[in-house]
């Protein structure tokens, strides 16, 4: 299916997927289809009982005329039901409680057998039934609920075990961000599996039709976890670009695999919404790539470890409380198979079954690379003296923070973080350079002793000059520890005063731009109605503010990219700032919401024309073709964010052309609201000042170059922003008609 085919897919495809957002909501809109209806309803269609004990349900009757009927149960021979059978005499509306008991545990499915003399006029909605689980004890129930929240502890407190070792340390050396970033793909699709399958009718009720006696294999405690599972690897990813990471960035090869992950999500995603399959299989799909991903995630960690021949920096009590979750969660499987007698259930849910042991597997192994590897190597180090010298110890040295902004003149503290092994003892010495505009006490020195060293220096520099520096020590002896990552970045600023005020500035053409998506929210929903407003413009845009997204978040958040980008400007500073990623996110949602209306509400007939299909397309291969040849570093990372910068500004340039043009073929501008652009003006002149404040305060007019969406969406948005208002208040102005006032006829006089 084309990018266009799927703008313009069916009704039907837009209800699938508000079912699978809102399963509640659109089931209740469905109207009546006669007022001689008889309504026949069950609640709760799902009970839960222990052998040979009973429990009730209600059957409600509704109608708003007299009906007769009787009414049986269709269930297996070990169901006692009472009433065995039920009759409606001349009766409207009635309620009647039926008491249920089983003697044989399992799955069962009530289903009323009903005779009437009209059959037709019965509405049940095809959900006339029962679903009773019937369990041996209601001990292990609650055992099984107990075991569930237990295991969902101990896999979330594992992730604040690791956050904590970070934070600590103020380093993420020895934790590889190759298994972090499979963990969060991996469960990010647990995540999707779970809470649809958990929440979702649709996908419930196909399930339950594959598996007419599994329960369903989602419990609470698994939503919980997967969401929060989430949450916390987010948190550690985010600290890896926080904290010392030693330049550790994500792998080729991992890169590979998550695109190609990606890529298979997208391509049986399409294939859901275009009801080529069923959204189950869109779930068992991602709960195989969750099973793969725990397959494979743990294998650069192990990795690491043995090459560090160290687990220093991965926390072993998350393993450990891992390795109790998983033994947790296949104790549930187990005993609500057992309790249920429903074997068919693991079946249902190989995530879950799957997870478990292959965490287990590499739970141990990474014990075992703890608790024996580890106290093995320091045995060799102390006993055998199998240390070759001053050059076999491994060594940490950073400087924490290592990036400060102050102002001039104003003294600034760090600390020197070194630690690690020594099989002898040895001295480092830390030489600052001499520079005019940066002032440092003294130089360092380190001492190292036999065994495990922890050590904290601190450091105070006095700027004297504004600008952005990069002060690099050289340390003797040589070859001890790496140093391509032992530097500080100072920016130092004229006057404070305009730091707080860039900031200001800077957040208040974010709420320009921001706020200027609801006016024309606001006026489309008044109006009910998107005539006036071109499709073209709102399609270009989308495409340009998720470029303009990438661009920021990488550039902002990516230290590798940010490296990259250092190198080519060594005095420069990072051109993207926060309120830079707060509009480019809110822009994306902003243009969605209002290309959604444009689904919604009467649009005359509007459509995205060809043009606007063949540029977008155009755009999309190119981002597909830079981004494989960055994968494959046929080009760096930062040269394509760099194209997507451009087609932002391209996009920039071209967006508006279908708008004015529209303007123009209609000689109005009705439907199109100018407050928009009012606010779009206003927030270009306030990215523009910004810049050139930053600039000047810390002399760095270089920056301006680094950045070239920021510089050219101001100028360009300016400037169309003009072309409208010359529309609205000049061309096309809405001309009020002229009023004709009568006057009373005065009285003829002589």
């Amino acid at each position: 299916m084309s990018l266009f085919g799927a703008m313009d897919s069916s009704t039907s495809q837009i209800l699938i997927l508000l079912s699978l957002l809102f399963p509640n909501t659109l089931a209740t809109t469905a109207p009546s289809n006669s007022c001689e209806k008889l309504m026949l309803k069950i609640e709760p269609q799902a009970i839960t009982v222990n052998l040979r004990q009973s429990t009730e349900f209600g059957l409600f009757v509704s109608s708003n005329s007299k009906h007769n009927l009787t009414l049986t149960w269709d269930a297996e021979e070990a169901i006692v039901i009472r009433p065995p059978a039920i009759t409606i005499e001349r009766l409207q509306d009635a309620n009647f409680t039926v008491e249920v008991s089983s003697s044989q545990q399992g799955r069962f499915i009530i289903r009323p057998i009903i005779f009437a003399s009209d059959p037709e006029l019965i509405d049940d909605n095809g959900r006339l039934f029962v679903q009773l689980k019937v369990a041996k004890y209601r001990a292990l129930i609650i055992i099984s609920m107990l075991i569930g929240w237990a295991y969902t502890v101990c896999w979330t407190i594992g992730d604040y075990f690791q956050a904590w070792t970070n934070y600590r340390r103020k380093s993420v050396v020895g934790l590889s961000i190759d298994f972090l970033y499979l963990n969060v793909v991996g469960n990010c699709c647990y995540a999707t599996f779970n809470v649809l399958l958990f929440i979702n009718h649709h996908i419930q009720s196909e399930y339950f039709r594959r598996h007419p006696f599994g329960l369903n294999p989602v419990v609470p405690n698994d939503v919980g976890y997967a969401v929060h599972a989430v949450f916390g690897n987010v948190f550690l990813i985010a600290q890896c670009y926080i904290f010392q990471n030693d330049g550790n960035v994500v792998s080729k090869l991992v890169k590979f695999l998550i695109s190609g992950c990606v890529l298979l999500v997208g391509v049986f995603c399409g294939l859901a919404i275009g009801q080529q399959m069923h959204w189950l299989d869109f779930l068992y799909m991602l709960s195989y790539v969750k099973l793969s991903t725990n397959l494979i995630k743990y294998i650069p960690q192990v990795f690491m470890n043995y090459q560090r021949k160290s687990t220093e920096g991965f926390a072993i009590s998350n393993r450990l409380l891992d390795l109790a979750g998983g033994l947790l969660s296949l104790l549930q499987m187990m005993l609500n198979s057992w309790n249920y007698d429903d074997w068919q259930s693991i079946v249902g849910s190989p995530v879950k079954f799957g997870l478990g042991f292959v965490s287990i597997f590499f739970d141990v192994i990474f014990m075992l690379q703890h608790y024996t590897s580890a106290p093995m190597n320091v045995l060799c180090w102390f006993v055998l003296g199998l240390g070759v010298g001053v050059q076999g110890t491994s060594w940490s040295l950073s400087i924490v923070p290592q990036s400060v902004v102050v102002t001039f003149g104003e003294p600034v503290s760090f600390n020197i973080e070194a630690s690690g092994l020594a099989s002898e003892p040895f001295e480092l010495q830390l030489f600052w350079p001499r520079d005019d505009a940066i002032q440092i006490a003294s130089n360092q020195s380190i001492r190292a002793t036999v065994g495990w060293n922890n050590h904290s220096v601190p450091l105070l520099i006095e700027p004297v000059k504004q600008g952005r520096f990069i002060v690099k020590p050289s340390i003797e002896p040589a070859g001890i520890v790496d140093d391509s990552r032992l530097f500080l970045l100072i920016k130092v600023a004229m006057y404070k005063p305009l730091i707080i005020i860039s900031l200001l500035v800077g957040w208040s053409y974010t709420a320009c731009w921001s706020a200027g998506y609801y006016p024309q929210i606001w006026l489309n929903y008044r109006r009910k109605s998107v005539v006036g407003l071109s499709f073209d413009f709102l399609y270009i845009n989308i495409v340009g503010h998720i470029s303009y997204v990438v661009f920021n978040v990488f550039l902002y958040w990516n230290s590798y990219v940010e490296e990259e980008y250092y190198r080519r400007h060594p005095l420069g500073l990072n051109p993207v700032i926060g309120n830079d990623i707060g509009f480019a996110v809110h822009a994306v949602f902003g243009t969605g919401l209002t290309i959604l209306q444009c689904r919604i509400y009467d649009n005359g007939g509007n459509s995205v024309s060809k043009p606007a299909r063949a540029i977008i397309c155009t755009y999309l291969v190119i981002i597909v073709v830079t981004m494989v040849s960055a994968v494959f570093d046929v080009m760096h990372w930062l040269d394509f964010l760099y194209i997507l910068s451009y087609i932002k500004l391209s996009t920039t340039m071209i967006k508006y052309f279908p708008q004015a043009y529209m303007n123009y073929r209609r000689k109005s501008t009705e439907g199109f609201e100018i407050m928009n652009r009012l606010l779009d003006i206003a927030g270009g002149l306030l990215g523009i000042l910004q810049m050139v404040i930053n600039a000047w305060n810390f002399d760095d007019w270089r920056s301006i170059g680094g950045d070239p969406v920021k510089f050219g969406l101001g100028i360009f948005s300016i400037l169309f922003d003009l072309v409208f208002m010359f529309q609205h208040y000049i061309l096309y102005r809405k001309r009020n008609p002229k009023i004709i006032v009568e006057f009373p006829m005065l009285p003829k006089t002589n």
